[in-house]
């Protein structure tokens, strides 16, 4: 029977554990490796031919391509009769998000209207306006950008009272309610627009490849394995090309170029995407290491990966033991009259969709390009959907709310300052700027002039008493000594102390497409230190953090999961602000019981400075994200300076001794024949 999505179960195979039920928590990684590598032993003493898959005792997992034998009590759907063999020329669909497309197919390079707001409850909102003609009536495209997710639609023209964009928006989100929406102005906003949707698109992958031999139950067997059989390597030169790491130019998946991660490799270009395959008998093996870091650690960050058999024999998809590792497609050789066919069969976390193309029933492919464009192809959409399961899914979350919110006060700043005007980042109005405030240099000059106004201002007043001018004094004196620790440098409007503390809290994330790119940063103040990238790791990833303890007490909550709530990130800058404004209003309330006046209008320029800071905020982020950028081509280009002078200083000493090998055999002309 195969086990299609419709009739997924996570019932293990063999008879010793189907009536053995499971409750409380899950077992621990290695109590779970142990019971599935007593299940394989037993499944192995048994006559006939093992299956490929074993679901673990424990479940979690699905499988699909595996015949088995229906469970007691279990209702069986009929069987399908066995599938032709596919044409040739049928192709195998790449599953993309056509949302992350949609902006620049409709609206990128056309007259369109981008709007940008805050909703108190939903948060930053970015939506995109077109109108167009469809079927000779007119009709209004929108695009509806949430932290949650992306709404699209069309909506008549004349369907009904569309005059304002909140009632466009409630057409796809009734719940949307934005005060007020401003209009982009700024030059260079479709771009910045078209990078976030397009963000999770992914050109360059990454897949392991494990090779199991016959009778093999533990992943140190497998990661031990080094020799390999023709059958393996006529696998591998079906798979891709092998090339050399030393000469590779292209995507290198996080191997380095100096022999640290092996010399040979597997590669392939396919439909404009990059793929290189983390073999790991290819990979470097360490004598003496029985569980193989070197090659467990390539192999178990990978997302999917390849298990090739010998023959068939049992594999459970919890023996590797990775925090990464969602999905597995074990493909077994079989030899058909002089032909070699493959046995594919798929197994995945039960948090993770069903992703095609769909198998044929029996699975079974002759060697070929039609086989090579199934796997190829399988991989691809095996990752895409993994990142959709509940680990990536929450990490995603997260990460798209952050940016969101990057990019929606981006948008806000650009085109105040294009226009001239103050940018409003809360969600509040804020009052304009008084007519003859004098202009500073630096956002942190502007908050200081601004607070000694207002202080200036309760002195000067021929109402207030002597006591509130000395609290007011003390009030100046204390500020000035306070101020220099926070802002102390126009333009940076922090201290370097504060941008430590940002840059120490960025965690690399991939997105749910990934795109070769590495992912963009998310700042926390409470997020734990991470371990640092390595310099040889590609960005084309997550990196090798446990994504086992995430949770919201160590991670930015500015993304939201089942029931959760969303936060703004803060570095230390809103809270010396508001301590400030909380002053300075104080101090204005003081001044009002005084002398009966109300009080001064130093509260709104405060807000409005507060405003500024984190704006200043956003740009030294992205500034240290860029630099980090660039400080990680600068060491890969050192590394490869060096071996380039090495190899240099090699051809130097080689010509050396050439040339004193020849001085010392040309014997030196005689007098005699200089004579003659």
């Amino acid at each position: 029977m195969v086990t299609r999505p419709e009739n997924r179960h996570s019932v293990p195979v063999g008879s010793a554990t189907r009536d053995k039920q499971y409750s409380g928590l899950p077992p621990s990684p290695a109590v779970a490796c142990q019971a599935s590598q007593r299940l394989l032993e037993e499944i192995l003493s048994k006559p006939g031919t093992p299956p490929t898959i074993v679901l673990p005792p424990s479940g979690g997992y699905w499988v699909d391509g595996v015949d088995d034998s229906p469970h007691d009590g279990e209702e069986v759907a009929p069987r399908p009769q066995p599938g032709t063999p596919r044409q040739s020329n049928r192709r195998h669909n790449i599953d993309t998000d056509e949302t992350a497309t949609y902006y620049r197919r409709y609206f990128l390079g056309q007259e369109h209207i981008n709007l940008v707001g805050n909703d108190q409850n939903l948060g930053p909102v970015v939506m995109s306006l077109k109108k167009e003609h469809i079927a000779g009536q007119e009709q209004t495209r929108i695009l509806l950008r949430l932290r949650t997710e992306t709404m699209r639609g069309t909506i008549p023209t004349g369907s009904g009272p569309l005059s304002s964009p909140l009632r466009m928006a409630k057409m796809l989100n009734e719940k949307v309610n934005v005060d007020n929406f401003m209009a982009v102005t700024c030059l260079n906003a479709s771009s910045l627009i078209a990078a976030f949707d397009e963000r999770v698109l992914n050109e360059r992958f990454k897949f392991g490849v494990l090779y199991q031999k016959y009778g093999q139950t533990t992943e140190e067997q497998i990661f031990g394995n080094n020799d390999t059989s023709p059958a393996f390597d006529e696998f591998l030169e079906m798979l891709g090309q092998r090339i050399k790491l030393k000469d590779h130019k292209g995507y290198r998946g996080g191997l380095d170029v100096t022999g640290h991660t092996g010399t040979e490799a597997v590669y392939e270009q396919y439909h404009n995407r990059e793929i290189m395959f983390h073999v790991a008998p290819l990979l470097p093996h360490t004598a003496g290491d029985a569980q193989q870091l070197q090659r467990k650690r390539h192999v178990g960050n990978d997302i999917v990966a390849v298990v090739f058999q010998e023959k068939a024999t049992p594999f459970t998809p919890d023996m590797i033991a990775s925090h990464f590792l969602h999905a597995f497609i074990v493909i077994t050789p079989e030899f058909v009259d002089g032909e070699t066919r493959y046995k594919v069969a798929v197994t995945a976390r039960v948090d993770v969709p069903f992703f095609g193309p769909t198998l044929p029933q029996p699975s079974l492919y002759r060697k070929g390009r039609e086989f090579k464009d199934f796997l190829l192809t399988k991989l691809i959409n095996a990752e895409n959907a993994c990142f959709k399961a509940d680990k990536f899914a929450q990490l995603e979350l997260r990460t798209r709310a952050s940016l969101l919110q990057h990019l929606c006060d981006d948008l806000k700043s650009k085109t105040s300052e294009f226009m001239g005007a103050p940018a409003k980042i809360e969600p509040g109005a804020v009052s304009p700027k008084p007519d003859g405030t004098p202009k500073q240099e630096g956002p942190g000059s502007k908050f200081i002039i601004t607070v000694k106004n207002v202080l200036i201002s309760k002195v000067k007043s021929p109402s207030v008493d002597t006591n509130l001018s000395g609290d007011n004094n003390k009030n100046y004196a204390n500020k000035n000594k306070f101020m220099p620790n926070e802002t102390h440098t126009p333009n940076s409007g922090r201290s370097k102390s504060s941008i430590a503390s940002s840059s120490a809290s960025a965690v690399s994330v991939r997105s749910a497409g990934g795109s070769g790119e590495s992912s963009p940063d998310v700042t926390s103040r409470a997020a734990p230190p991470r371990p640092p990238l390595n310099d040889h790791s590609d960005d084309s990833s997550l990196n090798s953090v446990d994504l086992d303890p995430l949770d919201d007490k160590d991670w930015l909550t500015c993304g939201k999961t089942a029931g959760g709530v969303y936060v703004d990130s803060d570095t230390g800058l809103e809270s010396m602000s508001s301590a400030e404004a909380g002053a300075g209003c104080g101090a204005g309330a003081a001044g009002g019981r005084a002398d009966g006046a109300a009080p001064p209008r130093g509260d709104a320029d405060l807000r409005q400075e507060v405003c500024r800071l984190k704006n200043d905020k956003l740009d030294l982020l992205k500034q240290n994200i860029t630099w980090q950028n660039e400080i990680k081509n600068l060491r890969e280009r050192e590394i490869s300076l060096q071996a380039e002078l090495a190899a240099a200083a090699r051809e130097v000493r080689r010509l050396r001794e050439q040339q004193q090998s020849l001085s010392t055999t040309i014997p030196n002309p005689s007098p005699h024949d200089s004579t003659a």
